[in-house]
């Protein structure tokens, strides 16, 4: 038995470059391989580094999907099943859209692979693979180690992906991820957790949970299991960990570089139009950032703009704004309605949506508006954002950021990340905008032909980080 695992691009504007930035170790399939048993064959193929050969033998194919990917995944899958090959579909996206996912695969995986894999590739193996296979939400489940040599002499970005729990209690309106865990934080368990950390190739991690504090508990123990390690690492978390010192001091203590926090807004009105008002109880964002970087944690801050409350001036307020937090990395995007999302039923309710489903779409283009805003026109949107995007990466903006010391050039090692990404995200605002999705965005028939029976009305529009097959 012969499994092939692959991790679709994105889109493409050249074949021989793509976004380094986008190239960090897949976890979900280094997952998948430590589920696999050992009589398996696997071979694995990341089609961000590499092109697929698709008439390599294999008896089954697993591509796992994030609303980004979902095109690609689609076209490789109709790819393999016209040469009779078996293929599967996983993760978010799949949780949020399965009866979507259906139509361009021979079989979907609902929910997370642990306690499903081995049953898939067993009934693959048997010639029954099943339509679908569905995780038991009230069935235990236990971590698996990842397989990390399933990665071989790839060039990922330097550092090891470590999940330390899966969701995020919070229940922000535009969040896919929290509308797929039905805003639940699961932390994984501590011993589990260290052993993956000490085990990793680079001694710089990634924790890839969407909240890293989601139990603060669990964050503050895990960082003083960890610190004997010696390990540098950075997470995503909510504002909320700026008002715990304790937990601040562990963080730090145990080698964090930096973290993720989702700021989203300056205003309230547009917070609570989120369902994020928790932001707004917490004080002043300055101070908060000035008490992180204390403590030597740089962060990445991140802001959504195109909310009923906001206007073009809006955007310019937020990077000067971000510009004197002075934060190591900042995101500056367009509201995107993902399926699955109070926000996206919201805009469809009031017939906002234009390009429906949108990620599908062949005339859709990553950093495009797929929807229609109060306050400006799509156009201005997007313009707005790229603008705040130039403004925040210019050398100006680069050198003025790099004179706050504390948070993001205190050591020299330091320092040369900090000048080293600034202009790997410099370089990439003109690269990643407009990116087509899928490899053949003029041919939107090349996706795949759906089931005989379903047609493309039927679609129910209902994502995206990665996670294991999820």
């Amino acid at each position: 038995m012969k499994v092939t695992l692959i991790t679709p691009h994105v889109g493409r504007k050249s074949r021989t470059e793509y976004v380094r930035t986008w190239q960090m170790e897949p976890l979900t399939i280094a997952t998948l391989a430590g589920l696999t048993p050992a009589d398996v064959e696997l071979a694995y193929f990341d089609e961000r580094m590499e092109t697929i050969d698709f008439d390599q033998p294999t008896d089954l194919v697993a591509v796992t999907i994030e609303t980004y990917t979902a095109k690609r995944a689609y076209e490789i899958c109709a790819e393999y099943r016209k040469r009779g090959v078996k293929t599967i579909l996983g993760g978010y996206h799949v949780m949020l859209l399965p009866d979507e996912a259906q139509r361009y695969a021979d079989s979907i995986l609902i929910g997370y692979a642990e306690v499903l894999w081995e049953k898939v590739i067993r009934d693959a193996e048997h010639g029954v693979l099943k339509r679908r296979y569905v995780q038991n939400k009230t069935e235990p489940y236990q971590y698996v180690m990842p397989r990390r040599d399933i990665f071989g002499t790839r060039q990922y970005l330097p550092m090891s992906n470590v999940e330390t729990g899966r969701g995020c209690p919070f229940s922000c309106g535009f969040c896919s991820i929290a509308a797929a865990t039905s805003s639940h934080y699961h932390p994984r368990p501590i011993d589990s957790v260290v052993a993956d950390v000490a085990s990793i190739r680079h001694k710089t991690a990634f924790f890839v949970e969407d909240n890293f504090v989601g139990n603060p508990k669990h964050a503050k123990q895990l960082c003083r299991e960890i610190a004997p390690l010696k390990v540098k690492w950075m997470g995503q978390g909510s504002l909320t960990m700026a008002k715990d010192d304790e937990l601040l001091e562990a963080m730090a203590l145990s080698g964090c570089l930096g973290v993720l926090v989702g700021f989203e807004s300056l205003r309230a009105d547009t917070l609570k139009l989120m369902n994020k008002e928790f932001n707004t109880k917490l004080g002043n964002y300055k101070e908060l950032i000035k008490k992180m970087h204390s403590y030597g944690i740089a962060i990445y801050g991140t802001f959504i703009f195109g909310y009923d409350s906001e206007s073009v001036a809006d955007i310019q307020t937020t990077v000067e704004a971000a510009l004197d937090f002075g934060i190591f990395i900042g995101a500056f995007n367009p509201l995107i309605p993902f399926p699955g999302t109070p926000l996206y039923q919201q805009f469809q309710n009031e017939g906002r949506l234009t390009d429906e489903p949108w990620w599908l779409s062949p005339s859709f283009r990553f950093g495009d508006v797929p929807f229609t805003p109060r306050n400006m026109t799509a156009t201005e949107l997007h313009d707005g954002c790229i603008t705040a995007r130039k403004k925040f990466y210019s050398y100006p903006g680069i050198l003025k950021r790099a004179g706050n010391i504390v948070g993001n050039c205190s050591t020299v090692s330091k320092a040369g990340g900090y000048f080293w990404l600034n202009y790997l995200l410099r370089k990439e605002i003109s690269q990643k905008d407009r990116l087509p999705l899928g490899d053949k965005p003029e041919r939107p028939s090349a996706i795949c032909v759906p089931e005989e029976g379903i047609h493309q009305s039927q679609i129910v529009s209902v994502v995206p980080k990665e996670s294991v097959l999820a």
